[in-house]
């Protein structure tokens, strides 16, 4: 019987973004958009649906010095050491943070791992680590966008060697680009990236267009599907199926990490497209039984954006029930407005443009 595990620590909202303003610094520093509350609303959504009940709680522990090195270099990690117990850290742009936040850094990273050794172990089917703070912009040597430590990075390497595996492959459907894992494996066959985010929205100006597949030994192997601002349900689920799945099957991973962020619902401020709880559900339920089909279930989603304080734990809410399997009896109020978005209902032109060219290079990765 199918066994979802569920990473938490209520520390993991003690982690501090502190307040920002942004440049030309004109006005005073307001709220961070990466507010605590929002994955605590999450947190509590699971919890008073009953969905927690059916979930098995992993206890995370702190990512080790030698774990992060393994995605990390040594000097960005001493400069956040050196910083952990300042007042403010900096770990690049737009990631800064409060004293002891490298500490709840660590046991994010760790949280991710956590998730990874028990899917390895079979004591848990697959698993979602609820962890702040996110990761997927943090670089080799730099953090980004609210992010130090990249998660699903260090999931990925540590299934590498934990697993004795050859392949691992990470899916990143946050609305802005998984630049870091795309920066840290761009020479490595040995994990094949794909992510599908918003064309031209804050990191990814410069590196998350279809140009950039790799480099070296890992050419082909990253994959970028920049869609349109507006894109809802069916352009998704669409890129899942002509894109997402069939390039997991050119390339048989032996484990699936998924950068789960919230931050593509049809609410969120940080974005501009149109997902649905219905298409976070069906990502999620495709990711799932594809991992089935191809690696024995074995499947991790770690927690990266998700902005707006009303939807998105409702979004959260449906990406677990696809993950589980376990469909609640429960309205999902921000079902609504999403089905009101008529263009969302269809594939248009400049969508189907771009998803025609990530079908040209899963068809190169499956000639490899």
């Amino acid at each position: 019987m199918m066994k979802t595990g569920f990473v938490f620590d209520e520390s993991y909202f003690w982690y501090d973004s502190l307040n920002q303003a942004f440049p030309p610094f004109l006005i005073e520093p307001g709220g961070n958009p990466d507010r605590p509350d929002i994955k605590r609303r999450f947190y509590n959504l699971l919890s008073h649906s009953g969905l927690l009940k059916k979930l098995s709680h992993i206890e995370p522990r702190p990512a080790t010095e030698a774990e992060i090195l393994s995605v990390h270099s040594k000097a960005y990690y001493d400069s956040l050491a050196k910083q952990n117990s300042l007042p403010a850290g900096v770990g690049g742009e737009g990631a800064v943070f409060a004293e002891g936040g490298f500490d709840i850094a660590k046991l994010a990273a760790g949280g991710a791992i956590t998730a990874v050794e028990k899917v390895l172990s079979g004591e848990v089917s697959n698993a979602y680590a609820l962890v702040r703070p996110p990761g997927h912009h943090a670089e080799t040597d730099t953090g980004a966008g609210f992010c130090i430590l990249n998660n699903v990075a260090l999931a990925a390497k540590q299934a590498l060697q934990l697993g004795g595996f050859e392949r691992v492959a990470i899916i990143d459907w946050d609305v802005h680009h998984g630049n870091g894992a795309q920066q840290i494996f761009w020479q490595d066959p040995s994990v094949l990236t794909i992510s599908v985010h918003q064309h031209y929205s804050f990191l990814e100006v410069d590196t998350g267009t279809a140009e950039y597949k790799g480099e070296g030994a890992g050419e082909g192997y990253n994959i970028n599907v920049p869609l349109p601002p507006g894109s809802g349900d069916v352009t998704y689920a669409t890129v899942f199926d002509e894109v997402v799945i069939p390039a997991l099957e050119a390339y048989q991973p032996q484990m699936i990490i998924v950068a789960s962020g919230l931050d593509a619902g049809c609410y969120d401020p940080l974005g501009r497209m149109a997902l649905t709880p219905k298409g976070f559900r069906h990502m999620a339920s495709t990711v799932r039984q594809a991992a089935e089909r191809l690696c024995e279930g074995r499947l991790v989603l770690c927690q990266e954006g998700g902005y707006d304080l009303a939807s998105t734990p409702y979004m959260g809410l449906a990406v677990l029930e696809g993950l589980s399997a376990i469909t609640l009896d429960l309205v999902n109020p921000f079902q609504v407005f999403g089905d009101s978005l008529g263009y969302t209902q269809e594939v248009l032109p400049h969508q189907a443009k771009v998803i025609a060219t990530a079908i040209e290079q899963v068809r190169a990765l499956a000639k490899a």
